[in-house]
């Protein structure tokens, strides 16, 4: 009983981990003019699984069971790319996760702003040494 629950549970988190690759969380470009949109989505998960046998050895063992799973695709945000802009579109109310997010395109920004001054030898001290 015990390989044909293990091939039950495997089966059906083969089909959650297609479901759930980091693709569908966030997901292709797509390029409109100069604006390409990126959307961001937020995915549940979940699965269950049983079963059991009769335990008569003289007709050989007989084994039942059955499992499911379902995932639910939730869009969060959409980060559009425009020349030097980040922008973040939020699709829902927001919350704490939302913010998280929203706060990425400022991140992006100072890092890009970093790589900048680092490329071209500033070291961004405003400071004069003596």
């Amino acid at each position: 009983m015990s390989n044909n629950i293990m091939e039950l549970l495997q089966g059906i988190i083969g089909e959650l981990k297609v479901i759930a690759k980091s693709e569908t969380i966030v997901g292709q470009p797509v390029t409109a003019g100069e604006r390409t949109v990126i959307p961001v989505t937020r995915i549940s998960v979940g699965f269950g699984a049983g079963g059991g046998e009769d335990g008569k050895v003289e007709n050989g063992s007989r084994f039942g069971g059955g499992g499911g799973g379902g995932a639910v695709i939730d869009p969060v945000a959409f980060l559009i790319l425009e020349k030097d802009k980040v922008s973040l579109l939020t699709a829902k109310k927001k919350g704490s996760f939302d913010k998280i997010i929203e706060s990425a395109p400022d991140v992006l920004a100072a890092l890009k702003s970093l790589a900048t001054r680092k490329s071209s030898g500033d070291s961004g001290d405003d400071e004069e040494k003596s």
